[in-house]
């Protein structure tokens, strides 16, 4: 990595340069507040044009990083390589990164226009270029025909529309998006998901989103990092996360599991393993370690009925109590002879008989659906 010149502080590429993302490197970057440490060294690389959430709790250390990232925060220790060009150094507005708040950061006395076109002013472009590129961008975004307005005369919806094309009308770097949904209402934030990622696809900007959204993240990112008590949890896409995540934390972070805990482990070929559930039954399980803390089960993966009985792992049951959702049902299952609850989830239509409290029923899931993970 190298410093920067005088000649790149005035903008890390040229202010006609044709950006498609930047590759993001973090190297052993750390901060603390006195004993208080927010980050631990943390080293990640995010791909040219790749969609990179970072999820987790409050106190995890996301928009920590975010923040550093951004230039808000000075790291304690570490450096931040953009395209090679080590950035920790940099004041954030010579950084050329794109920034979207959560609560939009717009100006109320300027036009539409006017705000989007702020950073091009502020870089002192023509206003040639300026009116080519607000326009250019608005129509991105669908707010054609809307420049003329001012921020309080727009929906929600459109008002991140307008923060999201000021954050990129000037092709930033990179776009770093702080919880920019998390202003909107469910129906309109699932609208807004759609738009973010249809726009990043146009620009072909690296992203950085933080947001406390497991299912947001999970629609919209590339991969995304579980934080926990300021360090990487684990790195993966949506998919390897949810359908193999290395350790309890992980699993119930993201999306709803069963987790039961184990007393004994016997390995066999192939990551095959035999687990002796504390104070229940034996299941057949996978595990490429053949080490672990916890069964994890994804509700969906429970079979109820019949069918249960020719699958890897059968037993029987009553249900403990039923739930109704938008396009499904949730059992909670309370296996025989222990004190183990399962949760089953399946699809819910017109002709489905729901089953109730004190029912028994017979549930059952294969191996490969059976993840042993560890319990940190």
């Amino acid at each position: 990595m190298t410093s920067l010149t005088n000649t790149e502080r005035e903008g890390l590429v040229s202010p006609h340069s044709k950006r498609t993302g930047a590759v993001v490197e973090f190297q052993s970057v750390t901060k603390s507040y006195g004993s208080l440490c927010a980050l631990q060294p943390t080293s990640l690389r995010i791909e040219a044009g790749e969609f990179f959430a970072i999820i987790g709790p409050s106190g995890s250390g996301k928009s920590t990083l975010l923040g550093i990232t951004a230039g808000f925060v000075t790291p304690s220790d570490g450096s931040i390589a953009v395209d090679g060009v080590d950035v920790v150094s940099t004041a954030p507005y010579h950084r050329n990164f794109g920034m979207v708040f959560q609560n939009y950061a717009l100006f109320p006395h300027m036009t539409v226009a006017e705000n989007i076109g702020f950073p091009l002013r502020m870089r002192r472009r023509s206003k040639a270029e300026i009116a080519e590129k607000v326009d250019s961008v608005l129509a991105m975004v669908r707010l054609e025909g809307l420049g003329g307005r001012r921020p309080s005369e727009l929906s929600g919806g459109q008002q991140q529309r307008v923060a999201l094309a000021r954050a990129a009308v000037y092709d930033p770097l990179l776009l770093l998006m702080d919880e920019p949904l998390g202003a909107l209402d469910k129906n309109l934030r699932e609208e807004m998901q759609e738009e973010i990622k249809n726009f990043q696809h146009a620009l072909g900007a690296t992203v950085i989103y933080v947001t406390h959204d497991q299912h947001e993240a999970a629609f919209m990112a590339d991969r995304i990092a579980i934080m926990r008590n300021g360090a990487i949890e684990q790195i993966g896409s949506p998919r390897t996360l949810y359908e193999r995540p290395e350790t309890v934390f992980v699993a119930s972070f993201l999306g709803e599991a069963t987790l039961l805990p184990v007393k004994d482990v016997q390995s066999a070929a192939d990551g095959q393993v035999t687990v002796q559930i504390t104070d229940g039954p034996t299941v057949a399980a996978m595990s490429a370690s053949g080490r672990g803390e916890a069964l994890c089960i994804r509700p969906e993966s429970v079979v109820i009925g019949e069918a249960a009985t020719t699958l890897d792992n059968s037993f029987g049951g009553r249900i403990e109590d039923t739930v109704y959702t938008t396009g499904s049902v949730r059992y909670r299952i309370r296996l025989d002879g222990t004190g183990h609850l399962i949760t089953a989830r399946i699809p819910s239509h017109p002709d489905i008989l729901l089953m109730q409290p004190g029912e028994p029923v017979k549930i059952g899931w294969s191996r490969r659906d059976t993840l042993l993970v560890e319990g940190k």
